[in-house]
């Protein structure tokens, strides 16, 4: 490498050292001869023998002899030391002018090259410096090897941008050779996007003040791929020894996947890819703080457990793979298509008005409708749309989803399909929200209770069971009746844990009274909610179990109008309790409009006549005729018949007449504490009723 000059290297002599120095012990031997005879006359040796021809000629061989020793001496002394040396500096020599391929290979150590000093003289200071050297630069090649046997890269940036070093790492991280890409700019190798790296000039800008920066950029790999590099930069161009950017390199191409890919999970949904339940709330909130419209649909597929159940839940998620292909294409790019779990889907619609949104609404619910084909086999499945329209009283997305779930299942009711969220019909929102906040406490302290109205078997007076009805024991407001707090629970989860506090507090009431001899079955209301969940059969028998209850002391009464708002599962999970032994009633019978064909066709063994009839019986010869049917019909198809809202002798007359099996109503008794029953069970136990 030149400096800006070309050195002139040194002549070669043209007679070697040992040759000049022989020469001269040569010469000094022979004048040691020529002037020994005089020195020996000196030393008393007679001139007649010292003077002679001979004698002197002795003299003078002798001094031949003599330099010769002297000069094979320091041959072989300084001559061996001195080649020594010259071999360890051809050794150190290879080794610098070939650094890669000694940080590479195996290299003798430092110790194999060190000079034996010997003594302090010139040969033994020699060596010592020879030996200083030579540990200075064994330090050197080890810093070598340390920077070419790191996987990480290490390179010199010249401050126009060029590369002046690189280390021998490069190869297998991006598959260049050093010879490569010295002499070349490095923005050949970078992403165009990372071009803002360099100046116009090409020169690397670098902060005032910062010497080192840590950055990550995308470099062109040799097979034409790209890699992702994580670089330390230092700058050391006021170095007078480096006069360069320092930079390492790291690959870091697998952990950014790495890092995508858990993004990427944890905010979508493993089985469609669609965003999850937190990708929609946080995209939610960003669209609600960029503009205060923003519509939210949320979709429940129908009839989907059947498919799950008959064929299997492969074929159902598959079923459910198709569902954002297909919403996909009938939204914008700026709305989100969501699946929040089971077979729950979300949209959101950001800066649309009610008319758009439900226009929207209606053709998600129309592609929803039309069969899916999975396996070869046509699927129907049906979907129930809620709708909530940011103003309406929802101040954040997660708001909107409650409005709009209280929509969906308003929905599935009334089978419309889509249904539009009504603050009016939802009752005053904020209280509504209060009231269901204390309730969620009220659960956890254990604030419900239980009453219990018997049912009277009209042929012997006897009881023929119990309905549990809850209460509400609220803190400041007393004891509040049903009609006080669940119509508005009903629309929300809230109802599974309330049912799940009934269902324990009736089943151990239950077992206590078998305990004592007072066998009585008791009935517990379900929501529409909590019969389209899946769960619900499993729910109910492990608490079955739990308490020592057999089934058949467990009645679950369902309105007519649950039934309709899902029939197939329905009927899918009352068959899974039947079975197990749990006995079944409709609620209500007569206000529901359901067909006599699907009746046939349910697990039901009683139907309780709505209060509504029984009522007026008396005094209704409509209501007579309706009442007289339904107990025909239940009979016919093997139920028993149950009369609510017994008031008055002549209502219990007139049902005994007509056949009816069982009356409740406060003729008999209204709704008591367990305390309270108790008694009645043990004096009802202990005598018949006389009429």
């Amino acid at each position: 490498m030149t400096h800006g000059r070309t050195q002139r290297a040194p002549a070669a002599p043209r007679v070697g050292v040992f040759t000049r120095l022989a020469f001269g012990m040569a010469m000094l031997g022979l004048a040691v001869g020529g002037v020994f005879p005089y020195f020996a006359a000196f030393l008393g040796v007679p001139m007649q023998y010292a003077g002679t021809a001979t004698f002197r000629l002795a003299c003078l061989a002798a001094g031949l002899v003599l330099g010769a020793a002297n000069w094979l001496l320091t041959r072989h002394v300084i001559g061996s030391r001195l080649r020594l040396l010259a071999e360890r500096i051809t050794d150190v020599a290879q080794t610098v002018g070939d650094p890669i391929a000694s940080a590479q290979g195996p290299a003798r150590p430092a110790v194999d090259l060190a000079l034996p000093v010997g003594a302090s003289d010139d040969l033994g200071t020699t060596a010592a410096a020879f030996n200083a050297l030579l540990a200075a630069l064994d330090r050197e090649r080890r810093f070598r090897s340390v920077v070419h046997a790191t996987n990480d890269v290490m390179a010199l940036l010249t401050p126009n941008g060029q590369l002046s070093f690189v280390s021998d790492s490069i190869t297998d991280v991006l598959g260049w050779s050093r010879e490569e890409l010295l002499g070349r700019h490095a923005s050949e190798v970078l992403y165009a996007e990372d071009a803002d790296l360099f100046t116009a000039t090409g020169a690397p800008i670098t902060h005032e003040g910062e010497l080192s920066q840590v950055f990550v950029c995308r470099v062109r790999h040799r097979d034409g791929g790209w890699r992702d590099l994580e670089i330390s930069s230092s700058d050391r161009r006021g170095d007078p020894v480096i006069g360069a950017l320092l930079l390492t390199a790291r690959d870091v191409t697998e952990r950014l996947e790495l890092q995508r890919r858990l993004t990427h999970q944890a905010s979508h949904d493993a089985l469609t890819g669609l965003p999850n339940r937190a990708a929609l709330l946080a995209r939610g909130d960003q669209l609600l703080a960029l503009s205060p419209r923003l519509a939210v649909l949320l979709m429940d597929l129908d009839r989907f457990k059947e498919v799950n159940d008959t064929l299997g839940h492969s074929y159902g998620d598959r079923l459910l793979a198709q569902v954002g292909p297909r919403l996909r294409p009938l939204v914008r790019d700026v709305d989100m298509v969501a699946r929040l779990g089971g077979d729950e889907f979300a949209v959101l619609l950001p800066g649309v008005t009610v008319p758009e949104a439900r226009a929207a609404a209606e053709r998600l619910h129309a592609a929803l409708g039309r069969p899916f084909l999975v396996d070869g086999l046509t699927l129907d499945v049906d979907v129930s749309i809620g709708l909530a329209v940011s103003g309406a009283g929802a101040a954040d997305v997660g708001a909107l989803l409650r409005q709009a779930d209280i929509a969906m299942y308003a929905a599935k009711e009334q089978h419309t399909g889509v249904q539009v969220y009504d603050p009016l019909a939802d009752g005053n929102d904020r209280t509504r929200l209060v009231l269901l906040s204390e309730l969620r406490r009220g659960l956890a302290e254990g604030q419900l209770v239980v009453h219990y109205q018997p049912k009277v078997a009209l042929d012997s007076g006897a009881p023929a069971g119990v309905e549990a009805l809850v209460r509400w024991l609220h803190p400041t407001r007393g004891l509040l009746a049903p009609a006080d707090f669940l119509p508005a629970v009903e629309r929300t989860g809230l109802i599974e844990p309330l049912t799940d506090a009934v269902l324990d507090i009736a089943l151990a009431q239950a077992q206590s009274w078998r305990a004592e001899g007072l066998e009585t079955p008791v009935a517990v209301n379900l929501s529409a909610r909590s019969l389209s969940r899946d769960d619900l059969p499993d729910r109910v028998l492990s608490r079955l179990r739990a308490h020592g209850l057999p089934a058949r002391l467990l009645r679950l009464e369902i309105t007519e109008s649950a039934l309709l708002a899902e029939p197939t599962r329905a009927r899918e999970v009352l068959r899974e309790l039947h079975s197990a032994g749990v006995g079944i009633s409709i609620d209500d019978f007569g206000t529901g409009y359901s067909s006599m064909g699907h009746l046939k066709h349910l697990p039901v063994d009683e139907l309780k006549i709505d209060r509504s009839y029984v009522a007026e019986m008396v005094t209704s010869v409509e209501d007579a005729a309706l009442v007289r049917s339904v107990i025909d019909l239940g009979h016919e198809l093997g139920m028993t018949v149950v009369a609510e809202g017994v008031e008055d002798d002549a209502t219990r007359a007139a049902l005994r007449d007509l056949q009816c099996d069982v009356a409740q109503g406060y003729l008999f008794s209204g709704p008591r504490p367990a305390e309270e029953l108790t008694e009645l069970l043990r004096a009802a136990f202990c005598t018949a009723d006389p009429a």
